[in-house]
């Protein structure tokens, strides 16, 4: 059985190939709560932080059972927190040895889960922008999320092709400074991904392109320490930005538009790293 986390937005979501005695007694809480039939083609939400969970089923569990091959089950189509405890209860019984970082992850979404169902409403992404640029010129493209959300290129292409405006059919999420040779070390800091995104082409808002590098992108990267990256892009009316392989959109984890990526809901991702500007010539990928 193969289990993906449906969590990260610039790294590859971590996935797990588990063994038969894990997947049968997955296979059973997730049939015992009636999620089978209900959610086979479910869609995973488009927010920042954890999503959901994608189940790849073992060949003997389809044949047996007759069930699809492929289930998605999203954070909002029940209750998450239940199912990662009696996970984790699973994965403590059984042993489950030399899976550390899956263990890791499992308390880090309990924890997510948590936090969001006793936090408070977040602070509104309709606040006025905030100072965004320096003295450079750059151009705003106008928000079209639909090319982005075409399914040749929506599972690959996370935030940093979008905040570059590189779409392609990539084989796996681009990562800043893998273009240019060295890829930004993990766990991801603001001054890493930013160091690796000049690497690849990038400039801080002060350092200019000449008009030759249009269109010269405004963006802003922000951090979920220890974990993740996330970059958004300016656009005439607001700032667009895609979630992984989830899709574009211009709407905050709140569903609010966003107008400051300062203050709008950006669940997990709480530290802001600041603006960056991004030349036609910018590369994503080698």
């Amino acid at each position: 059985m193969q289990l993906t986390f449906d969590v990260f937005s610039g790294r590859t979501n971590p996935s797990w190939r588990l063994p038969p005695i894990i997947s049968r007694q997955l296979f059973d809480l997730v049939n015992d709560n009636g999620l089978l039939q209900r959610l086979s083609s479910a869609e995973i939400p488009v927010r920042l932080g954890y999503r959901g969970l994608q189940i790849v089923w073992p060949p003997e569990i389809v044949v047996k059972y007759r069930v699809t091959p492929l289930l998605n089950l999203p954070v909002e189509a029940f209750d998450h927190l239940v199912l990662f405890k009696e996970l984790a209860a699973i994965a403590r019984f059984v042993g489950f040895f030399g899976l550390d970082e899956f263990q890791r992850l499992v308390r880090l979404i309990i924890e997510l889960l948590q936090k969001r169902a006793a936090s408070s409403p977040p602070p509104s992404a309709s606040a006025p922008p905030g100072p965004q640029a320096g003295p450079c010129a750059f151009e705003m493209l106008p928000f079209d999320p639909a090319p982005w959300n075409d399914p040749a290129f929506k599972p690959t292409n996370n935030c940093y092709a979008y905040a570059a405006n590189k779409r392609a059919p990539y084989a796996s999420k681009p990562q800043p400074g893998t273009a240019t040779g060295t890829t930004c070390a993990f766990p991801p800091t603001g001054p890493d991904v930013r160091a690796a995104a000049k690497r690849d082409g990038a400039h801080d808002v002060g350092d200019c392109f000449p008009d030759s590098e249009a269109p010269r992108l405004l963006v802003a990267l922000v951090i979920w320490p220890g974990e993740d990256y996330h970059w958004y892009r300016k656009h005439p009316d607001c700032w667009g930005h895609k979630p992984g392989g989830t899709a574009a959109r211009n709407v905050d984890s709140s569903g609010v538009v966003i107008t400051n990526p300062e203050t709008c809901d950006r669940g997990p991702y709480t530290e802001f790293h600041g603006y960056m500007l991004m030349p036609k010539s910018q590369k994503v990928a080698a």
